[in-house]
């Protein structure tokens, strides 16, 4: 028997090469795909992960306003809530902080910096000086400012604007959390008893007024209505308000930087200059109560640095019902009838949650307002003010005013605390009209 052999002219294997190079293309394109899907799925992940956390630090924020929404102006609610506490997604975690306390309106930041830019201010009476603008710090030409140095370098950005006829009213109290003491059920506000209310207008001088009353004196005129409401300590079961308000001057050159000071503040000291010693003492000016009878505010030998004379009222503790409440400390030298005048101390000694209305009650004939409907002009009777905390104990922290917007900060969490979110939100409670917010009072232009 015969055996043939086929010779394979060096080919033998090739086919297993092929298979394991088929084999190799096949296992890269799975590894491929493999990790390409795995991205994808962590993406995705990523994407449900920082969902999560963002819905969680809205959550928080939605918790904030609740509580201001359920609480008096004022309140700072804090809370968290932590991961393994929630049955649906034991992930779920947020906790969120609540700034709403000042120490002066406007308010500043303590603890960061406040980016200002200078720029040119031009005054009525057409004076051009450097001021500042309060920007942020993605203004490109901001410089980065503490508290101290604005009041110091930028006083003019350091008052809010009041215009025509308009008002303010800002809370004379804030409201702490005692949740913490034995014995409280909720949070309680807290008076600010001492403080100092500054204002000035642009119109610097008696050159500044305008037709018929040209080379007057700004003190002749009353240009700001101030007005304190609050309850009584003394709380029969009737729930009432009591109040009591007037009409301040201008001062002749009053600025940012010698404004008109009045309120409850035991330092508050008229501007005394002493050219001698070339001496200016604090930078009050003093609200002159010279055209109210029987006109002894001036009288010689009247201590202008009593802290009653900076803050005295004619409108003195009108109820509910419109009635005159006896009582409280005198206007020195001031009887008018049967009435007698108080002052901003007695009433906050003796009264809780009072609110501050401030209204812009400059006639416009003394501005040279001729057309209520040019801004340019109605501009001219712009009132600048700020309002202060002090201390009433030296050593002690003053308690706080409320700011304009609470600053909420809310945190959310995600995947055991790798995933997290934040969001700022600024609230700012809305509007209302409080009990005797009026006046039986009307600025009229001089041509109507």
């Amino acid at each position: 028997m015969k055996t043939h052999r086929i010779k394979s002219g060096g080919r033998n294997g090739s086919a297993l090469l092929i298979t394991l190079l088929m084999m190799g293309i096949l296992m890269m394109l799975t590894l491929g795909i493999s990790t390409l899907v795995i991205r994808e799925i962590r993406v995705t992940q990523s994407v449900v992960d920082a969902n999560k956390a963002y819905y969680a630090a809205e959550a928080g924020t939605e918790n904030a306003l609740l509580a201001l929404s359920k609480n008096k102006a004022g309140f700072e609610p804090n809370g968290k809530v932590e991961a393994g506490s929630d049955t649906i997604d034991p992930s779920f975690a947020y906790d969120f902080t609540t700034s709403n306390q000042t120490d002066s309106i406007p308010s500043f930041p303590d603890d960061q910096p406040i980016f200002v830019d200078k720029v040119a201010y031009s005054g009525n009476n057409g004076e051009v000086t450097a001021d500042c603008r309060i920007g942020s710090s993605r203004d490109p030409f901001a410089l980065a400012y503490n508290k101290q140095q604005v009041y110091q370098d930028c006083p003019r950005a350091t008052y809010r604007k009041l215009g025509l006829n308009e008002t303010a009213i800002i809370p004379l109290f804030s409201t702490v959390d005692n949740s913490a003491i034995a014995g409280t059920v909720a949070p309680e506000p807290v008076n600010v008893d001492d403080f100092l209310i500054e204002y000035y207008l642009n119109i610097r001088d008696g050159s500044d007024l305008y037709g018929p009353l040209e080379g007057m004196k700004l003190e002749s005129f009353d240009v700001l209505r101030w007005k304190i409401y609050g309850q009584p300590l003394t709380n029969s079961g009737v729930q009432r308000t009591e109040s009591i308000a007037d009409f301040y001057p201008g001062v002749t050159n009053n600025g940012p930087e010698s404004p008109v000071c009045i309120g409850t503040d035991a330092n508050i000291r008229a501007v005394v200059d002493d050219p001698t010693n070339n001496v200016k003492s604090e930078t009050c000016a003093f609200p002159s109560l010279s055209r109210r009878p029987p006109a002894q505010t001036d009288a010689p030998g009247t201590d202008l640095n009593d802290v009653t004379l900076w803050s005295a009222a004619r409108e003195c503790y009108q109820t509910d019902a419109g009635t005159a409440v006896t009582g409280g400390a005198l206007i020195k030298g001031t009887t008018i009838g049967d009435a007698t005048g108080c002052q901003m101390r007695d009433f906050i000694d003796n009264h809780r949650e009072n609110y501050l209305i401030l209204t812009n009650m400059v006639n416009p004939n003394i501005a040279g307002i001729s057309n209520l409907n040019d801004p340019s002009q109605v501009a001219r009777a712009d009132i600048y003010y700020r309002v202060l905390a002090r201390k009433s104990v030296p050593g002690e922290s003053a308690p706080k005013l409320v700011k304009d917007a609470a600053e909420i900060t809310s945190l959310g969490y995600a995947a055991g605390g790798n995933t997290v979110k934040s969001l700022n939100v600024h609230y700012k409670a809305p509007g209302f009209l409080p009990v005797f917010n009026f006046s039986l009072y009307k600025t009229q232009s001089a041509n109507p």
